[in-house]
């Protein structure tokens, strides 16, 4: 292009520079180029070979100003206005050579390139009639009072537009008949237009509501002289987004109106950013509300076993009872313990699963199988509250493939629930369904029902809906949850329903089906083993708690294994290597030497012993049972571990060894 043809006829003094080391000049007006007073040509010459500074007045630093205000064009690619700048110009040697005192008033626009770089930079300068420096310092007192107003008024427009442009906030003027008189470069961008000059809310886009809206604003603004606030969506080049404007009133000497400024800002992200801070401390309060609520439950759950069971040791530590008085007592005692396992088992699985370290142990079973284990798991529950269980299973051999113990405790929680929540002498009903591919169990009951806004909420975790809170096994509000996760991890649904508050409720649990299969007859080899060949094993108890160590002893000794309790790690290595048991029942939690490291040295300096290590600890996670393994553990059992497992491993363990 020939930017010389372009720029040579404009009106005022222009430059046109190319961005490179020298700025050198590729084009300039015909005013400019009259006026430069020079003998060669200034077309393809650098900027400040043609205007130098004046070397007789060493404090003249024009060149340096300018330099830096055209590099500042270049990083940020926006424009720059100088103040009034004293640039002297070299005089031709026919006017008899030397420099002229000038003033100037430059004004430094960028042209991008195609790649968004400054390319070019166009200079605009302003001349007024200031013939000295004094003049200039004396802040251009000497100019008429037009010229003075008209210069500062343009310096200042330039200034204000050139602050204005480089915001990303919109700034927009408009007239008394809704006109638009200004608008800055980031608004004429939203718009799509270069000129706004005269065009009305819809000439630049605006659909007919919101164009009258605004009308009415301006209006009201005309009427009142106070400005307004408002928030409204808009659909422009960058898409819609949410702005938030003012308009004000622009007043004219006698007070009047004369015009209407505003000012909008894109408060997108800051709306979302407040929005996400307002759903995250819903988040964080209902999570609050739900800590305490479980922590309130919690403490009432363990109250409920806890208060019968110091009944029953004071009974028993009275005594004068008989066997048959004392039974009782003693299944009480173990249905409350029973319980109080069952909780903690419920928290330890609700966290494993939580945290995706829980897996299944799948095989095939048949449901009939499962559903006979669910029913022995909630019969005290049944059993205490005098209810009648039906159970109506279908004549043929439905099969599963799953976890054998989680299936059962998906219905053995539902049954639970069901007992907890039903009256006294209510009803309780199990009904099994093969639809295509899929069973249908469900368990029906007449108790307390579900309110219907309730529903949705019953299979969340901690939640336990309305019911009463006040019944002695009302639970955590973890087993529906625990049950809807163990069904989906089956590829299975949990549903429930209610006709709502005392009408009852039915929870039904859908699993896919697997093919039919041979059942497997005979016994594994620990079942075939009787208890009294436990009068062979020996076995040390390695616990530091006393009560713990101390009854599981007694218990082991009942069932006819020779026992040793001994209270800490340095103890438990050195009873190893004098009694070499057939069992050591190590705890973990030791102070000092913790079970870890006595399985480590045991290990380490009895390689050839035969000896069984089995870690029974209160820490029952995943990553628990992989440290055990680690540091030479043959199995992991969970505190407190139940009488029938421990005797069940004992006998395997001795199987193994005859």
């Amino acid at each position: 292009m020939d930017l010389q043809r372009v720029f040579q006829h404009l009106r005022g003094k222009f430059l046109v520079l190319r961005a490179d080391d020298g700025f050198t000049i590729v084009a300039a007006s015909e005013e400019l180029l009259g006026a430069s007073h020079t003998d060669a040509g200034i077309l393809g010459r650098p900027l400040f070979e043609v205007f130098p500074d004046n070397p007789q007045d060493p404090a003249t630093r024009a060149a340096a100003s300018l330099r830096a205000s055209l590099a500042r064009v270049i990083a940020t690619g926006q424009a720059d206005t100088m103040g009034l700048q004293r640039y002297d110009v070299l005089r031709p040697a026919a006017r008899g050579g030397g420099f002229e005192e000038r003033y100037w008033l430059p004004v430094n626009s960028p042209v991008l390139g195609e790649d968004g770089a400054v390319e070019y930079i166009v200079q605009q300068v302003d001349e007024p009639r200031v013939r000295n420096q004094r003049e200039a310092a004396a802040d251009l007192s000497s100019l008429d009072e037009r010229e003075r107003l008209v210069f500062e008024s343009e310096r200042q427009r330039r200034m204000y537009e050139t602050t204005l442009d480089a915001t990303p906030d919109f700034f927009y003027v408009f007239d008394l008949d809704h006109r638009a008189i200004y608008a800055n470069q980031a608004l004429r961008t939203v718009w799509g237009v270069e000129d706004v000059r005269g065009k009305t809310w819809m000439d630049l886009g605006y659909e007919q509501w919101h164009a009258d809206m605004h009308d009415a604003e301006i209006d009201r603004v005309i009427a009142t002289r106070a400005p307004i606030r408002s928030e409204i969506p808009f659909t422009g080049t960058n898409g819609t987004r949410m702005y938030d404007y003012i308009f004000a009133p622009v007043l004219g000497p006698d007070g009047d109106v004369v015009a209407i400024a505003g000012v909008t800002r894109d408060i997108t992200e800051r709306q979302a950013v407040e929005q996400a801070v307002r759903e995250q401390a819903v988040s964080l309060s209902e999570a609050d509300r739900a800590k305490d609520e479980f922590l309130a439950t919690l403490a009432h759950e363990l109250r409920n076993p806890l208060a019968p069971l110091r009944n029953a040791l004071e009974l028993l530590r009275r005594g004068g009872m008989d066997a048959s008085e004392s039974a009782p007592v003693h299944a009480m005692m173990e249905r409350q313990v029973h319980h109080l396992v069952r909780l903690v088992d419920d928290l330890l699985e609700v966290s494993r699963i939580s945290r995706g370290a829980f897996t299944l142990r799948k095989e095939r079973i048949e449901l009939a199988t499962v559903v006979r284990n669910a029913v022995e798991t909630s019969d005290p529950l049944i059993r205490g509250g005098n209810h009648a269980l039906s159970v109506q299973l279908p004549a043929e051999s439905l099969w599963l493939e799953g976890d054998p113990v989680r299936l059962a405790q998906i219905l053995a929680n539902l049954l639970s629930n069901a007992a907890k929540y039903t009256p006294d002498n209510g009803r309780i009903a199990v009904h099994v369904q093969r639809r295509d591919g899929h069973v249908a169990i469900s368990v029906q009951d007449d108790g307390e029902g579900i309110a219907p806004d309730q529903l949705p909420r019953m299979f969340e975790m901690f939640s336990r809906g309305d019911r009463d809170s006040g019944r002695s096994q009302g639970g955590l509000g973890i087993g529906l949850a625990l049950a809807r996760r163990l069904a989906e991890m089956h590829q299975g649904t949990l549903e429930a329903r209610s006709d709502g508050i005392g009408r009852g409720s039915e929870f039904t649990v859908r699993l896919p089906l697997a093919d039919a299969v041979v059942a497997a007859s005979g016994k594994t080899a620990a079942a075939s083993v009787d208890s009294a060949a436990l009068a062979r094993t020996r076995v040390l108890v390695v616990d530091d708690n006393h009560d713990a160590g101390d009854s599981l002893a007694m218990v082991l000794d009942l069932l006819g294994a020779e026992v040793r309790v001994v209270r800490d790690g340095a103890s438990a290595v050195a009873a190893f290597d004098a009694w070499r048991p057939t069992v050591v029942l190590l705890d973990i939690g030791m102070p000092g030497m913790n079970g870890y490291e006595v399985a480590r040295t045991i290990r380490a300096r009895f390689p050839d012993a035969r000896s069984s290590l089995v870690a029974l600890t209160g820490w029952g996670q995943d990553e628990d049972r992989r440290r055990a393994r680690d540091a030479g553990f043959d199995h992991h059992l969970v505190k407190p571990a139940e009488l029938e497992t421990l005797q069940k491993l004992l006998a395997t363990l001795e199987a193994e060894r005859a």
